[in-house]
């Protein structure tokens, strides 16, 4: 709402339509303005000199005291009636009153207007001894009407009524609301001899003195009783002020704990000291069995009774107050309990001998999953600050216990998930241990058959140069391949603490690269190296990188035709909010690895090696270099190259994990 023109104004209004009106202003009010409306008492906000309002209102006042009056000229009596019963308050008629006369008054008249108004400007065309011309210029982006118009004339009119002469006569010779740009008057007052002007200049001083001081006098018990209105809203903005903080702490609080029996004790602390309660419980849904049971308490001279700590009520029992809490989701308040049908030999009733009972569900996500009840020992009763604080305090409860629960029931989900993972590593590790000795079995079997029949022949063959350098030769290939398979599977059982620490990762790739040199030159297999050269030293266990690097650059090796290409690149990986890793492409040109096998390689026994000089591949070698890269908080991983041949990549993280 602008701020356009003073309460005195509106005041006049009421002042006049009151007495004339049998005592009644009432029609006036309703539906001014929604910040007026809004108010606990609109007429005093219209009646307070220090208040302003805008055009717009002060012309529904002054239409609506026209049709309760039934009086087209109502605004300009009423204009008449405030100068004459000084309606405008003491301070205006003080203000004219210094002036010494109509015409010093009508010198000053736009002065006068700025203290009270500011929808026009005030000219003074011509003045004269007992005569003279005013315009008033509207202001056309406020919403004035002609009511506004009538009432400044007759205020005009009655200025001479200030310094005790008879009425002036004022006519409008255009008017702004008839389309002119600016409503003019002609005002004429009876002529005062020089001795009554003189007169009223000595006396004057005085009379605007006495005045003062009443006005004075007045303002001060008015502003005594802002003072005290002030101070007691104060007292009680600082009062919800801590409670709102107490109810955001108190929130935090709950909501951060997930322990069900630490956060009820902390519950009802909270609730003893924010809310000043003496005594309450908390009962909670057993949607299993169908009733409302016990959970907690306070405030019952030391341990709470065993009764009540064993008391559970049928959710069908709804002449019960706390079953109907429960299933109405609405709190309820009973004042005094003797009066009341509640049934005395309730155990609730009989162990605390409450005064009153106030009692309100726990609501958490349109169901209600329990009830908080407090009751009063004296006859005060349970106080409206409590009860309202109390269901500020409720959701947040409810929300608190509820997760409380959820976080009891997933931490007893995660016992059972553990003990389910447990039993079935177990079973997996019998199974792999399983599978593991029919393999070895199976892989030393063979060899040990054929070196056995060679054995066996070696009697009637001994002789034989060809039988023995063959024999020889094969014995030899078995015994290597039967120990690789031992050595391998002595990696797998036997393993190794990890022995983090920074070392130079580029040349243990070279060192790796010279020991696989024999077979690669052997099959003119060229190894390239693409080092970056922001990476230094690297975070990882030495030993158990060579073993990775080893296998991958063995099996590209074995799995690259004679003359193919090998490319190993190291890259640093920095990405924001992520950790820096360092990635190693062991790239090879040989016939890839098959769609159907690629999820399979990291798999115990799986193998697509062939029989070779030396030995045949085991398929743990590829599960061990994948279990030594988990050791390092990293990955491998494996996919085809898009022209021709496989691409092994190590990620190692590059600060300790």
């Amino acid at each position: 709402m602008e701020k356009e023109t003073s309460c005195i104004n509106s005041r006049a209004i009421l002042d006049y339509v009151k007495k004339y009106n049998g005592g009644d202003c009432s029609a006036l009010l309703g539906n001014l303005d929604p910040e007026i409306d809004a108010l606990q008492d609109p007429e005093g906000y219209l009646r307070d000199a220090n208040s302003w309002i805008s055009c717009n209102v002060i012309s529904k006042l002054y239409n609506r005291a026209e049709s309760i009056l039934d009086d087209e000229m109502a605004a300009y009596k009423i204009g008449r009636y405030a100068t004459e019963n000084i309606s405008l308050g003491y301070a205006q008629r003080i203000i004219f009153k210094t002036f010494w006369s109509v015409r010093k008054a009508l010198k000053h008249g736009q002065k006068v207007n700025d203290r009270w108004n500011r929808n026009k400007r005030v000219e003074l065309v011509e003045l004269k001894k007992n005569t003279a011309v005013v315009r008033l210029y509207w202001d056309s982006k406020m919403e004035v009407t002609k009511n506004i118009c009538l009432y400044n004339q007759g205020v005009y009119a009655s200025l001479p009524l200030i310094w005790k002469g008879a009425p002036a006569v004022i006519k409008e010779t255009c008017c702004y609301f008839n389309g002119n740009p600016y409503c003019e008057y002609h005002i004429k007052w009876p002529y005062k001899n020089r001795f009554h002007e003189i007169f009223s200049r000595v006396y004057t001083s005085k009379s605007v003195l006495m005045e003062t001081i009443t006005e004075m006098e007045e303002d001060k018990a008015v502003i005594q009783q802002k003072y005290d209105e002030v101070n007691l809203l104060n007292i009680e903005l600082n009062k919800r002020i801590k409670q709102l903080e107490a109810i955001q702490e108190t929130g935090k609080a709950i909501l951060s704990l997930l322990d069900l029996e630490q956060l009820l004790t902390v519950i009802m602390n909270l609730l003893s000291n924010v809310c000043r309660i003496n005594r309450a419980v908390i009962m909670l849904v057993n949607e299993d069995q169908g009733f409302l049971e016990y959970i907690h308490g306070i405030g019952f001279n030391g341990d709470v009774p065993e009764g009540i700590r064993n008391y559970k009520v049928s959710l069908n029992r709804l002449s019960n107050i706390l079953v109907r809490v429960t299933n109405t989701g609405q709190p309820e308040y009973i004042p005094e309990v003797k009066r009341s049908i509640l049934r005395k030999e309730n155990i609730m009733l009989t162990h605390g001998k409450p005064t009153s009972v106030y009692v309100l569900p726990l609501i958490t996500r349109s169901r209600v999953i329990g009830i908080i009840a407090t009751d009063a020992i004296d006859g005060k009763g349970v106080p409206k600050e409590t009860r309202e604080t109390l269901e500020v305090f409720a959701p947040q409860i409810a929300i608190a216990i509820e997760n409380a629960k959820l976080y009891s029931r997933l931490q007893q989900q995660m016992e059972e998930l553990k003990q389910s993972h447990a039993l079935l590593s177990r079973s997996e590790k019998f199974s792999f241990l399983g599978n593991l000795a029919a393999r070895l079995a199976h892989e030393i079997k063979n060899p040990m058959t054929a070196i056995g029949t060679f054995i066996q022949m070696m009697p009637q063959k001994y002789h034989d140069e060809e039988f023995r350098n063959n024999f020889h030769k094969i014995a030899m290939e078995e015994t290597h391949r039967i120990n690789n398979l031992i050595t391998e599977l002595l990696d797998l059982v036997n393993t190794k603490e990890s022995h983090m620490e920074l070392n130079d990762l580029h040349g243990l790739i070279d060192s790796m690269i010279l020991l696989m040199s024999p077979q690669s030159k052997a099959k003119k297999i060229h190894i390239s190296c693409q080092f970056d050269p922001n990476i230094g030293q690297v975070w990882m266990d030495s030993e158990k990188m060579k073993q990775v690097v080893l296998n991958i650059l063995s099996n590209a090796v074995d799995f690259t035709s004679e003359g193919g290409k090998i490319q190993l690149i190291t890259t640093k990986c920095t990405e924001k909010e992520k950790q820096d890793t360092v990635s190693i492409e062991i790239r090879d040109n040989g016939l890839g690895i098959p769609p159907s096998h690629i999820d399979k390689v990291f798999d115990p026994y799986f193998t697509t090696k062939h029989k070779s000089n030396m030995h045949r591949g085991t398929g743990l070698g590829l599960f061990i270099a994948h279990q030594n890269m988990q050791d390092h908080g990293g990955m491998i991983q494996v996919r085809n190259h898009a022209n021709k041949g496989a691409i092994f990549t190590l990620i190692l993280p590059n600060t300790p994990c």
